[in-house]
């Protein structure tokens, strides 16, 4: 296992230090599924950091979105109207869709225009209470700590008006207003994202009153309900405490374990840490780490977080450069897609109410890329089978909105004056030039640079939820052939 020093070290020395790190780590570099990483016991550092890394990953990418959206770095300048952000235990509105200035997790959607609440469970329970939604689409999801959704309520669940939604934390044992649906956190924090479709700018307004009758307060029993007290929060250790690059992750890791209520099935991986300085009663040590231990923990990381990023690439099913996991939000012990999911499209909803086919790649198994241009044709029968509403929303990749003239950040079936064929069939357009009038109702601009275009199926039938429909490739144009004879024809 090579070492790398920053002073000399004597032979003797060196080979003690060979000899104490198992050569099994080496072969985690090129992991790819959970069971390679995480089967069998290890006291050897550079596994334990990888494995670290992998399961710590989504849980710390949870509690940086919650600390960013309830305690901003500026607490007192203006927020972005596209942000919903709002101290914890309180309920923030954004009031214009998603634009390059969202900045809070990774690929918002374009689409609705978001209701987000984190509540820390020891300061409640609360109550949720929402207005009557009508026909129109809206979904809340509620977010365990882990990045993982287990519950959520909406048009698909309950119509146009939901119950109250009751929350409380693990440990809360007392009564339960009548007729309230409950929702139990597995951890201290909670995610409470509502998702409210909006049918273009000139609806807005009319979303705005929506979003003034949500209510989420502290309930104190017999009816009564109070607004929720703004609790503190533990400031993640690896962003304030000059911990050295290659072991900020853990570091902040540690600061989400000193609140983590231990499960059962997760107690001896956790107890494994200790071995490389992590616990839920210190968060991260790693002063009293040997140097050239600590190299090998910060090779790990590294490594566990190339292992991530590789598996955003393979995220489930791939069809045509489209990868769709039908895993939806429920990871169980799959840390590894957790991870990845996490990293790519942090707290999605499950797969009944929606699916994200996500594409970095043309049908010539290439890079998108913003510098060449693509056309992408769904025949009429191969148009997105969905009882909602289909979007296709383009991010530069890090996973933000790219800016472009014409501000279209997403492209659907609700898209104004959006042109199908005479055979019924749709043409889209990726690209970055302005492809002028005639095209530009089908145009989603591209940045000159790597982009992934992200699909989003709401309330998905049933042979999309069971892979028996797949996107078409992404193709890119070939100036030789001319548009009107390179449609939407089978490959």
């Amino acid at each position: 296992m090579p070492l790398f020093f920053s002073y000399r070290l004597s032979l003797a020395f060196l080979l003690s230090v060979l000899a104490s790190q198992p050569l099994q780590s080496e072969p985690l570099r090129n992991a790819t599924s959970t069971q390679q990483i995480f089967s069998g016991a290890s006291t050897d550092p550079y596994t334990l950091a990888v494995r670290a890394t992998v399961w710590g990953y989504p849980l710390v990418r949870a509690a940086q979105l919650r600390q960013k959206a309830t305690q901003p770095e500026h607490p007192f300048a203006p927020r972005p109207t596209t942000l919903a952000t709002a101290p914890i235990n309180r309920i923030g509105q954004a009031r214009d869709l998603a634009g390059p200035d969202t900045r809070i997790g990774v690929a918002p959607n374009n689409d609705t225009l978001y209701s987000l609440a984190f509540v820390d469970t020891q300061a409640g329970p609360f109550q949720l209470d929402t207005p009557d939604f009508g026909t129109r689409y809206y979904i809340f999801q509620f977010g365990e700590a882990d990045s993982e959704t287990r519950q959520s309520y909406g048009q698909s669940s309950h119509g146009g008006r939901l119950p109250p939604i009751f929350i409380a934390g693990p440990d809360y044992r007392g009564e339960i207003p009548k007729g309230a649906k409950v929702v139990r956190s597995a951890q201290r924090y909670l995610m409470v994202a509502g998702r409210v479709l909006v049918d273009g700018s000139q609806d807005l307004p009319n979303v705005h009153r929506i979003q003034d009758a949500i209510r989420l307060r502290k309930w104190l029993g017999e009816g009564r309900l109070v607004e929720a007290p703004i609790t503190s929060q533990r400031p993640l250790a690896g962003d304030i405490n000059g911990a050295p690059n290659g072991l900020k992750l853990l570091a902040n890791l540690g600061t989400v374990l000193e609140d983590w209520r231990v499960s059962k099935e997760d107690a001896d991986f956790i107890a494994s840490l200790r071995r490389i300085g992590l616990t839920t009663e210190n968060g991260f040590r790693y002063a009293h780490l040997p140097t050239v231990e600590r190299a090998v923990i910060e090779r790990g990381v590294a490594d566990g977080l190339a292992i991530i990023r590789e598996k955003t690439r393979h995220l489930g099913t791939l069809s045509g450069g489209w990868t769709t996991s039908y895993a939806g939000s429920r990871f169980g012990g799959d840390f590894l897609l957790r991870a990845a999911v996490a990293m790519d499209q942090i707290y999605v909803l499950d797969k009944d109410e929606a699916l994200y086919p996500v594409a970095h790649l043309d049908a010539q198994g290439q890079q998108l890329d913003g510098r060449n241009t693509y056309t992408l044709c769904f025949r009429k029968q191969d148009l997105p089978p969905v009882d909602g509403f289909w979007s296709i929303t383009l991010y530069y990749e890090k996973g933000f909105l790219a800016a472009n003239p014409i501000g279209r950040y997403s492209i659907g079936d609700r898209t104004p004056g959006i042109v199908y064929g005479p055979d019924g069939s749709l043409r889209l357009l990726i690209q970055n030039d302005d492809p002028g009038e005639e095209g530009r109702t089908n145009w989603l601009p591209a940045p000159r640079e790597p982009f992934m275009l992200m699909m989003r199926l709401y309330r998905p039938e049933a042979r999309a939820a069971e892979a028996r429909w797949h996107p078409p490739a992404v193709r890119p144009v070939n100036p030789k052939v001319p548009p009107d004879s390179a449609g939407c024809r089978s490959p």
